[in-house]
């Protein structure tokens, strides 16, 4: 309408557009020739370090597997041009070192000689199957016909990973490096919170509507689920809300910044697209997300984020500082059977990649004995391996149960199995992303350009959707070649769960070698490990409360939080007998920084010897000072949680001048002396989860026990000893949730004072009792004890009961500890003393259970 009587606008608007030639394809990338010395070629200098850093790696003597390696892949990378590229994360990778920071390369072209050699990552090519040329081939390129750059992935310790992105702008300047964007999608909660606000529905209806949502993506939401929220599925307005946020799933949201992806350029940056400041100070990002540089072949380096190595390191520096050796990353002994058995136990709480409750049924049942297991193990759980059908029949062969084959097509007589070098490592069985990738190319004979495209579709984090493209494909082929359908349907499958979240076994080697570190140090040094473990959160599947009762569980001493001892981290204090103990510290209290710890520290000399004493030395304020006594820190001053607490809140908030501050006092201690009662069991335990949420006195269901046994309730150790198909009813607070990518079962971890039990829920149980699973905190679970060969115990939960309105009895003046037999084990111990504690747990944060 609005050029209905201008048509010579659009004639003349066509015509401008005609003028203008540019492409995209004239847009010419050129990657930086740093970090090259002068007088060097990009080419020549990364020859000369590989085969200089090989003779030390191997002491002179470079196995001829390794040799041939080197020749074939420097070789390509000429080739290609890809030298500086190497270059630079051999760059970035010494900055490193050279800063004391742990990191790791993984990815396809990171599992190569060249990489292991320049101590980029940790998998030796003379020991291990490098993947070198099955990522980095002639027959990889993208449509515009670009060569698409390799595939390095390196992990920094992720407290320090920002010294190295800030190291990448130094080198390069802010106008030849940026990180790349990715555009945020709509999902399930943030789609209802969004579409909530436009159509007027409350906060609380719209946060219990997102509620219902479990995990990033979730599901459509059901009438039952809705029901169960106390809201009204027949309501107009919540159906409508539902179906929008169902519609709006998906969509773009905003763009934001990769997690770590740099671009860089041998010219100005914002000569091939615009650059933003970020919200961070010094941080700049392009518009572009990873789709748009793999369309024109720029090269993107991967500075990630890794919580684990920031947690090896901690570890490490502790073993050495209490009298131990000084361990590098790859300077742990290796296949140390003592560290597969723990293994077999599924005792790997805190250790990297393994501690899931699906990791820990996998593990006995596994039982790794050398280290390509743990990169098995790694790769196992994942919906590839599980969609595609693949895990019962590899344990089945692994164990002996089934004979080992290779599927094939209609026999060909003299000829060897097409599959058999692709599947051999694995028992005959497909469980990583290479192995699916080179079945399609084998046997249903892809293409390259087939190939590329199935590898892209596969591509770990992608958005669903274009991975089906190819499964007639595939299928159809295989059939028609004579391979079993269900094979073939299976082999899909797994590519499909790949689609959604892959894993290639470059990866998993890479992963393998942390698996094997951190389950080393929880071995030999439980105390060092558990420390690093709490001084590196937030990370992993568990709270504190849950590692130091893994801790105790392992001979661990752990010490509360004391002003006379602690720091701001927590740390290690050797015992009399020589064994160290673990000190708790400052970070653990709610509302104390870094700032506050470190001067509490500074301040101590040798000790305090009063509140008023700290106030005075310490510089520490009124408010902190009740925040100290709030979490019992003053035991080894003399005054327990309450005296401490009146103590502090006695104390003026301006300081006055000595001779009155002496006189008050005084008169303070007098009062505190012969007025206060004594805390009961239940006050203690509740405002120490409310500080630091963690107790060191009692676990809230050794409170509760009385309550429950006299209604037939088991305890966690009963309910263990029960036989095969026994009928359980066990009530605890609930550890962990997990729901595994398939979503087919539910994991739930639940504590009480004698232990843990692992509840299994079917997706149909789950379903029942969606709010009794998501919204408590204290849960009791009927259902039937399920024991396995290896030894693994499941309860399979039938019903399930919201108990969390039990905990109130925690701090109702000590009514319910009355029946508590063993009351009397909380003591006034004196300064310098310390008692074991008995058991730990966490609970939500305070205004959820007070």
């Amino acid at each position: 309408r609005l050029f209905a009587n201008a048509p010579e606008a659009i004639a003349q608007t066509q015509m401008f557009l005609d003028l203008i030639e540019f492409d995209l394809g004239e847009l010419k990338y050129l990657y930086p020739e740093e970090p090259v010395p002068p007088g060097w070629k990009a080419d020549d200098y990364l020859a000369d370090r590989a085969w200089f850093y090989a003779g030390m790696k191997y002491e002179g003597q470079i196995p001829q597997k390794v040799q041939e390696l080197l020749h074939k892949e420097l070789a390509f990378i000429r080739q290609r041009n890809m030298a500086a590229y190497f270059l630079t994360i051999f760059d970035m990778v010494r900055v490193a070192e050279d800063m004391g920071i742990l990191c790791q390369g993984r990815g396809s072209a990171a599992n190569s000689a060249v990489c292991f050699v320049l101590g980029i990552t940790s998998v030796d090519p003379a020991n291990f199957d490098v993947l070198f040329e099955r990522f980095l081939s002639d027959k990889r390129v993208n449509a515009a016909e670009i060569h698409e750059p390799p595939d390095i992935d390196v992990d920094f310790e992720h407290e320090r990973r920002e010294e190295i992105i800030q190291h990448m702008y130094k080198r390069y300047g802010h106008d030849r490096a940026a990180i790349a964007a990715t555009v945020i999608h709509y999902r399930p909660r943030s789609a209802m919170r969004e579409v909530g606000k436009v159509l007027g529905l409350t906060d609380d209806v719209t946060a219990r509507l997102s509620g219902l949502v479990w995990g990033s993506w979730g599901e459509a939401l059901r009438r039952t689920q809705l029901q169960q929220a106390g809201l009204d599925p027949d309501n107009p307005v919540l159906h409508r809300a539902l179906e929008f946020a169902g519609r709006l799933q998906g969509y773009p949201r905003h763009l934001s910044q990769h997690v770590g992806g740099f671009v860089l350029t041998r010219g100005r940056l914002d000569e091939l697209t615009p650059i933003g400041n970020a919200a961070m100070d010094d941080r700049t990002f392009i518009e572009w997300d990873k789709d748009d540089i793999d369309t024109l072949g720029l090269m993107k380096v991967d500075v990630l984020a890794l919580g684990m190595l920031t947690c090896i390191r901690k570890a490490r520096n502790l073993v050495y500082k209490h009298g131990g050796k000084r361990y590098g990353l790859r300077d742990f002994p290796p296949e140390d059977p003592a560290v597969y058995e723990m293994l077999w136990r599924a005792d790997s709480l805190g250790v990297f990649q393994v501690e899931s409750r699906a990791q820990m049924s996998m593990l006995p049942r596994l039982r790794p004995k050398e280290f390509y297991d743990l990169v098995i193990e790694v790769a196992i759980v994942r919906p590839g391996p599980i969609q595609g059908n693949m895990v019962h029949p590899y344990l089945k062969r692994r164990s002996g149960e089934e004979k080992i084959t290779y599927p094939a097509p209609s026999p060909e007589h003299g000829k060897p199995n097409e599959l058999y070098e692709i599947l051999n490592k694995t028992n005959g069985v497909p469980l990583f992303q290479e192995q699916a990738m080179r079945l399609a190319m084998v046997a249903a004979k892809f293409t390259d350009t087939e190939a590329n495209g199935l590898r892209k579709a596969m591509a770990t984090f992608r958005n669903a959707g274009t991975i089906g493209n190819f499964e007639k494909l595939m299928i159809s082929r295989m059939i028609g070649r004579g391979y079993d359908p269900e094979f073939a349907k299976n082999c899909f499958e797994q590519i499909k769960g790949f689609g959604s979240y892959g894993f290639p076994e470059s990866h998993a080697a890479a992963f393998a070698q942390l698996v094997y570190v951190s389950c080393w140090l929880k071995k030999y040094h439980p105390a060092a490990f558990a420390a690093a473990l709490l001084n590196s959160q937030p990370m992993g599947f568990y709270a504190p409360a849950q590692i130091i009762r893994d801790a105790q569980e392992h001979g661990v001493e752990v010490r509360g939080v004391d002003v006379n001892f602690s720091s701001y981290d927590h740390t290690l204090e050797r015992r009399e007998d020589g064994a160290l103990a673990l000190r708790l510290g400052f970070r653990l209290v709610d509302g104390l920084g870094e700032a506050d710890g470190e001067a509490i520290v500074a301040g101590r000399g040798k000790g305090y010897g009063s509140i008023e004493d700290m106030r005075e030395r310490g510089r520490v304020s009124s408010a902190l000072l009740r925040r100290l006594a709030d979490a019992d820190a003053f035991r080894s001053v003399g005054q327990d949680r309450r005296e401490a607490l009146w103590t502090a809140r006695r104390l003026p908030n301006d300081k006055p001048l000595p001779l009155f501050a002496a006189a008050a006092a005084r008169e303070l201690g007098e009062d505190v002396a012969t007025s206060l009662p004594e805390m009961q069991l239940g006050e203690h335990v509740t405002t120490d989860y409310q500080m630091t949420r963690v107790s060191l006195k009692a676990h809230p269901m050794e409170i509760l026990r009385p309550v429950f046994r006299a209604e037939g309730v088991l305890s966690c150790a009963e309910t263990s000893a029960l036989k095969d198909g026994g009928w359980a009813r066990t009530a605890g607070v609930i550890l962990v949730r997990q729901r595994p990518g398939t979503g087919k079962a539910i994991f739930i971890t639940l504590e009480d004072e004698t232990g843990i039990t692992n509840v299994l829920l079917w997706a149909k149980v789950f379903e029942k009792f969606r709010a009794e699973t998501m919204a408590s905190r204290l849960l009791l679970v009927e259902g039937r004890v399920q024991r396995s060969p290896e030894g693994v115990t499941h309860l399979m939960g039938a019903r399930l009961i919201d108990r969390t309105a039990e905990l109130e009895r925690l701090s109702d003046d000590g009514r319910a500890e009355q029946e508590l037999t063993r009351a009397d084990e909380v003591t006034h111990p004196q300064p310098g003393m310390h008692r074991h504690p008995r058991n730990v747990r966490v609970l939500p944060k305070s205004r959820d259970f007070h």
